[in-house]
């Protein structure tokens, strides 16, 4: 009987043993004899930020502005005329960029052919006659759009008059006006939008005034 008492206390020391030897250490605690620590790896670190670029703006690559012919019907001081021109976007940083409005730059090209005419005693001395010149230009300007139709725009010109006498009366035309020149030019105008490009346009300058039409897109 007392044998039998001793092996069954034997038997529960043994499996108290085993149970204990299955519990997994507690957090923090060393690692068992013999046994590699567990190591985990450290927590990631987030890389730094990039440094703030600050990007001025460049005299270069803005958005471009309307481009397309133009032609007009000219009324210099004592004469009359017709011209043509053709605008090109330049890509230059606009100046009102922080505004509800808009600006451009263009280039334009073309040329005028102007009709002046000199009566004196309505024409019939030898003292009347008319100057006839061609004038290829080419120009920058400054478009301020005030709204998404209307903009007003100053521009500058330069170009070469060469041309011809007539109505003469048989006299010599040494010391008359007119005669190849070099040709500047500031004017001041406005572009109105009527719709599907079309725009009506007008200046004033140097020669006289100008009035017409323009096809802009």
């Amino acid at each position: 009987m007392r044998t039998f008492a001793l092996s069954v206390g034997l038997i529960g020391v043994l499996a108290t043993h085993a149970a204990f030897a299955q519990e997994p250490p507690p957090a923090g605690a060393p690692p068992a004899d013999g046994q590699p620590a567990a190591t985990q790896p450290p927590p990631a670190e987030a890389p730094p930020p990039a440094p703030a670029v600050s990007k001025s703006p460049s005299p270069f690559g803005a958005a471009p502005g309307p481009t397309g012919p133009s032609v007009w019907g000219v009324l210099p001081w004592g004469g009359f005329g017709l011209g043509a021109r053709y605008m090109i976007p330049l890509p230059i940083t606009q100046l009102l960029t922080r505004t509800k409005f808009h600006d451009y730059w263009a280039l334009e090209f073309g040329a005028d052919i102007l009709r002046f005419n000199y009566d004196y005693a309505f024409g019939t001395t030898a003292y009347s006659y008319n100057w006839t010149e061609i004038i290829p230009v080419v120009g920058m300007m400054w478009q301020f759009w005030i709204t998404d139709d209307f903009a007003v725009y100053p521009k500058v010109e330069i170009g070469y008059a060469f041309g011809w006498y007539s109505d003469t009366q048989g006299g010599t035309t040494s010391g008359l006006s007119g005669g190849n020149h070099l040709f500047p030019d500031g004017t001041a105008g406005l572009l109105y939008k009527l719709g599907n490009g079309i725009t009506l346009r007008a200046e004033a300058g140097y020669v006289g005034g100008k009035a017409g039409i323009a096809w802009l897109f």
